[in-house]
């Protein structure tokens, strides 16, 4: 890829408000270039030096936001050459939206609302595009899941992986990448904060209860029957979840 020097100039678009922190507004920065396309997978970004005098904060500002890059994957970091953008997407373990979600809110009820909205969707394009693939693989998640939590002793991460497993059956169901992107951002969101700290035998007994009806709407292209399913199992959850905190005073 080309040097950024020819196009440093571009990054006087940036005008951060002077009230976030200095190192948001760096990774605000880089972040505006990649969508804007001023920037591409490979660029040199500018000197440390440069961006702190362009942006108008602290070169261990500018030092703090890279390292923060580093660690998401999205900036490679090579000792005595320069900084450069990842040269590819493979890299990054963390993904930057779903940070962005974490920060945003850690309203239970929120991710709830979230995820009931999304799922409505989600059956609906599942009932409709679900192939015999995506309904063994739902079927597959579900005996796993009832195998697993049937054993006498399991942790909170067993549910968690079988929640997930049957969740991401679910939106692979609906034959839209997008869709499914978007959905196990919520997934990663929701699922390990409804079972932290939970009698976890019963939550996995509800889970069980709650996934079948989903799987046999979408085998009888159900609509009806699968919103009423959805509905059913966020009901389910907020009514454990809610008996849990106030007999536990969490």
């Amino acid at each position: 890829m080309d040097s950024l020097k020819s196009k440093n100039h571009k990054i006087d678009i940036m005008q951060m408000e002077k009230r976030e922190p200095a190192t948001e507004v760096v990774i605000k920065s880089i972040k505006r270039l990649l969508t804007t396309n001023e920037i591409d997978l490979g660029d040199r970004l500018p000197s440390e030096m440069e961006l702190s005098q362009k942006l108008g904060v602290s070169r261990g500002s500018v030092r703090e936001a890279m390292k923060i890059l580093s660690a998401y994957g999205i900036v490679d970091i090579r000792r005595g050459d320069g900084t450069y953008i990842a040269d590819t997407t493979d890299s990054i373990l963390f993904d930057p939206l779903l940070f962005k979600l974490i920060v945003s809110s850690k309203n239970i009820n929120e991710y709830r609302e979230l995820r009931e909205m999304i799922e409505l969707g989600i059956i609906k394009l599942a009932i409709k595009n679900a192939t015999e693939e995506d309904i063994a693989s739902l079927e597959n998640s579900y005996e796993f899941m009832r195998k697993e939590t049937g054993k006498e002793d399991f942790s909170d991460e067993t549910i968690i992986e079988c929640e997930l497993m049957f969740h991401t059956a679910l939106g692979r169901a609906t034959g839209n990448k997008l869709i499914q992107t978007i959905y196990n951002f919520v997934l990663d969101l929701y699922i390990p904060n409804i079972y932290k700290d939970k009698p976890i035998k019963i939550f996995a007994k509800e889970a069980l209860i709650s996934h079948r009806p989903i799987i046999d709407a979408i085998i009888n292209k159900d609509i009806e029957a699968g919103e009423e399913a959805i509905k059913s199992s966020v009901y389910v959850w907020k009514n454990l979840n809610d008996n849990f905190e106030e007999n536990f005073n969490v």
